[in-house]
């Protein structure tokens, strides 16, 4: 019985080795990367960074939304890892995403993940939302301080894969605007609260992808 136990402890180091590295693997060279360890990731000024995290501070302010103001991408692989606060009720979720194909604050792709597990894709467009496909995850973390890595691969044959912590939640075909576009990172809170509350994002990868 002990080389069963044996292995079953090795199984379960491999398996949480690669949930923790879910955005490992990503195709092509490096665009950009920040595991912020100092202020230097060319942010707008917005962004607070308290090494080793990217904190967006939700409460009476229920909208964080930061774009990278010194790098692009297009077509790419963007992953994030981030850790969600407690939801601070049933019906008010706390969500964290990438936004890419930014032409600017009010245009733009969205992916975010909420605190119930929901994935979702929205297009900003003329600064109104548009909700483009909504899926529930079981691949979501839910218990305090887990780590969520969230994936969207925008590839040249016009499709965006998203992923949760390494598993599929939809391929979905979609057409880049045109010139040069940004990349970053929204936080929200449903519904304005008096405590304040911290999404962590601690840290950022665009490669080439495909």
């Amino acid at each position: 019985m002990r080389w069963m136990a044996v292995g079953l402890i090795l199984a379960l180091q491999a398996a949480a080795c690669g949930a923790a590295a879910a955005c490992e693997g990503q195709a092509g060279s490096v665009i950009f990367e920040d595991t912020f360890a100092d202020d230097s990731g060319g942010w707008d000024t917005s962004a607070v960074v308290k090494p080793p995290n990217l904190v967006m501070t939700l409460g009476k302010t229920q909208v964080v939304q930061i774009e990278n103001l010194t790098f692009e991408a297009t077509f790419a692989d963007y992953c994030i890892d981030f850790v969600l606060p407690t939801s601070p009720a049933p019906d008010n979720t706390v969500t964290a995403g990438i936004i890419l194909w930014a032409q600017n604050y009010d245009n733009y792709y969205l992916v975010m993940v909420a605190s119930n597990g929901n994935v979702g894709l929205y297009k900003k467009s003329a600064a109104v939302f548009t909700t483009v496909v909504q899926a529930t995850s079981p691949a979501f973390k839910a218990e305090p301080d887990a780590v969520n890595s969230l994936r969207v691969l925008a590839s040249k044959d016009g499709k965006l894969t998203i992923s949760l912590n390494g598993t599929p939640v939809k391929a979905i075909r979609a057409q880049a605007p045109q010139g040069a576009l940004r990349f970053g990172l929204m936080g929200q809170v449903d519904k304005p609260i008096d405590t304040n509350i911290d999404v962590r994002v601690k840290a950022y990868k665009v490669t080439a992808g495909n």
